[in-house]
């Protein structure tokens, strides 16, 4: 599926804005530091729908709770169940969903925006630069410093920016780059997505995992992998490819168990020779992941969740570019799989297995 018309022409328009009012207000670089010990409250904006995009704040949301211990961290993201998977993370104290029409709710737009300014920050990190959304968002907040990448195509009111000096090549890691707003280097080592799973959501993702495999006979040679088999627009891999790659798969090792997560968008599971598993928790679905012995999908936003809950993940890719958006971690592996068969695919997944 084609990334559909009013998405090109949403993105198109939002250049054009950004275009012409940085034309009349082009935010200026700042070479001056933040003095981290001022900080005790935070607000980081990422007015976004997608998932694996709100599960990229993790790293800096970490981080920040690393190097600011006694900062409490406000969130302000699009998708409110997206939101709930960053809310448990240390030093979060609250996640505000923005309403996903605005404009056109005018009451949730006023309620928005007297929420938003209801709390004075000391310090609002714009993590996008010059996305139109973010801006607009920033721009409403009360806060002493607002923070963010300098960008030509900004237009912001900002008193401080760093430059995106390309550190790392993945997106999910390139917001730790605004630590160095704080003269602080960004770090290179231990390097991942993480959600931070409780023991509470494990145990329940345990007794989910045992409750969907009653019935069936296990044994040494047992293996549970599950599957996610939708993804946004081209990225997607069809039902046919799917069910031989699972024939493929079942031909190597009659004891694996396929689950198919399902959702709203994979509302039945791909066949009788599958088991199936939903939940709308997405820290247990990602804990229900962790507990399985692998998670296979194309590059999708419950791909990262899996990886953010420290899964075993193999990353089917197609379109998207594997350095830049690849699933992270050092239990996860990501293949191209254009020139490859699902019979091909079924071989690397057992030997990954």
């Amino acid at each position: 599926m084609k990334i559909p018309l009013h998405v090109r022409a949403r993105k198109s328009i939002n250049n054009l804005i950004n275009k012409t009012l940085s034309s009349l207000n082009n935010a200026t670089a700042s070479g001056e530091f933040i003095d981290k010990n001022e900080i005790k409250s935070v607000i980081i904006v990422r007015p976004n729908y997608r998932i694996g995009n709100l599960i990229f704040l993790t790293p800096l949301i970490n981080e920040l709770c690393e190097r600011l211990p006694n900062a409490k961290i406000d969130l302000i993201v699009g998708m409110k169940i997206a939101g709930d998977v960053l809310r448990p993370l240390p030093n979060v104290d609250k996640v505000i969903s923005v309403p996903r029409e605005l404009l056109r709710r005018p009451m949730q737009l006023y309620d928005f925006i007297k929420e938003t300014r209801k709390k004075k920050y000391d310090l609002a990190i714009n993590v996008m630069g010059a996305s139109t959304s973010s801006q607009m968002v920033t721009s409403l907040l009360s806060a002493k410093y607002k923070a963010s990448f300098y960008n030509e195509k900004s237009w912001g009111k900002l008193t401080h920016t760093t430059p995106y000096e390309g550190t790392y090549k993945h997106i999910g890691l390139q917001s730790l780059e605004l630590l160095k707003l704080f003269n602080v280097s960004p770090p290179i080592e231990n390097l991942k997505l993480d959600v931070k799973l409780t023991d509470d959501e494990t145990k329940k993702a345990k007794e989910d995992l045992k409750a969907v495999l009653k019935g069936r006979d296990l044994n040494a040679d047992s293996k549970v992998v599950s599957v996610f088999r939708n993804a946004r627009f081209d990225k997607k891999i069809v039902d046919e490819w799917w069910s031989e790659w699972l024939d493929e798969l079942l031909a190597l090792n009659e004891n694996v168990i396929v689950v198919d997560i399902l959702s709203p968008d994979v509302p039945s599971k791909l066949n009788d020779k599958v088991l199936e598993y939903s939940n709308k928790n997405l820290r247990i679905l990602g804990a229900f992941f962790k507990e399985c012995d692998l998670y296979v999908s194309a590059d999708t936003g419950p791909m990262h969740l899996a990886a953010a809950s420290d899964a075993k993940v193999l990353a089917l890719f197609n379109k998207t570019n594997i350095e830049a958006f690849g699933a992270l971690g050092d239990k996860s592996k990501t293949i191209d799989v254009n020139d490859l068969s699902p019979k091909e695919v079924a071989k690397i997944t057992m030997d990954f297995l």
